[in-house]
C-alpha cells in the first residue's frame, strides 16, 4: 500500500470524540473496556505485561469520513492481512461512542508492534490517530504524522 499524504490536523471536537470513546476488546475470557488516559483493567495489565505493549488501530472511516459498511469491512480485512503478512497477531475489537453520535468502528489491538510502525500503518490507511498501550500506563492517543507520531496535545506526560 502506498503512503498517502498526512491527514489534516483534526479539529478539537474530533479529538474530544476520540478521547470520549470507549475501546472494547476481549482479553481471554474478559471483555476489556479502555478509555484514553484512564487506568486499564487488571486483565489488560497482565496481558500487556506479557507482551511489552500494544497498539490500537482501525482502517475504517479514513480521516473520520464515514464509509459504507462494505467499504469499511474491505479496509479492515486489508489491514488485518497486512499485519499478518508482517507476522503480527491482532485481536479484533471496536471503538464505540458513549454519546451515540458516531457509529461503532471495528479496530485491531496489535501486540508487540513499534510505535513508528503503527504510525506508518495509520498513515497508510488514512487514519487521524491511533492508541498506544504500555504496561502500567493508561492508553494514550497519538496523531498520525509523516515524520514521527505526535502525542495527544491535551494529554498529560506519561508517568515513569
Amino acid at each position: 500500500m502506498t503512503v498517502g499524504p498526512a491527514p489534516p490536523r483534526p479539529d478539537p471536537a474530533l479529538l474530544a470524540a476520540y478521547r470520549a470513546a470507549e475501546y472494547v476488546v476481549p482479553i481471554g475470557s474478559r471483555v476489556c473496556r479502555l478509555r484514553i488516559g484512564q487506568p486499564v483493567p487488571e486483565s489488560m495489565q497482565q496481558w500487556l505485561a506479557a507482551r511489552g505493549g500494544a497498539g490500537w488501530i482501525s482502517a475504517c472511516n479514513p480521516g473520520s469520513r464515514p464509509l459504507t459498511l462494505l467499504e469499511n469491512l474491505r479496509r479492515h480485512q486489508d489491514l488485518f492481512r497486512c499485519l499478518q503478512a508482517e507476522g503480527f497477531d491482532a485481536l479484533v475489537g471496536y471503538a464505540t461512542d458513549p454519546a451515540g453520535q458516531w457509529p461503532d468502528e471495528t479496530s485491531l489491538l496489535v501486540p508487540d508492534i513499534a510505535l513508528e510502525r503503527l504510525n506508518r500503518l495509520a498513515l497508510d490507511f488514512g487514519q487521524v490517530a491511533f492508541l498506544w498501550l504500555e504496561r502500567a500506563q493508561p492508553p494514550r492517543m497519538w496523531l498520525a504524522d509523516p515524520g514521527d507520531p505526535l502525542p495527544d496535545p491535551l494529554a498529560p506526560p506519561p508517568s515513569r
